[in-house]
């Protein structure tokens, strides 16, 4: 995706995190880079993650994201954060 078509400017991090849901085991991930309006992250299998998440920040779950995917390749996601996310 060309840098001019995000909506905010995406920082380079490499973040553990967990990807979390109704009637989804948690899953480790790790965040690549991310915005006020999303993430790429990157995962075992992109074919397994749900099309809506949550997406545990910190290790106590308090820091959360409200997740849905926007693209999908192999081993990597990018999603973008809903607005009614819950911020701590």
């Amino acid at each position: 995706m060309d840098r001019e078509q995000r909506q905010s400017v995406r920082r380079y991090v490499l973040q553990g995190a967990r990807i979390a849901g109704n009637n989804v085991p948690v899953e480790n991930c790790w965040i690549v880079d991310i915005s006020a309006s999303g993430a790429q992250l990157k995962v075992k299998s992109a074919d397994t993650v749900p099309n809506r998440f949550i997406l545990l920040l910190s290790r106590d779950g308090r820091l959360q994201r409200q997740c849905e995917v926007v693209w999908r390749s192999e081993n990597a996601i990018g999603v973008r954060f809903m607005t009614n996310s819950k911020k701590s």
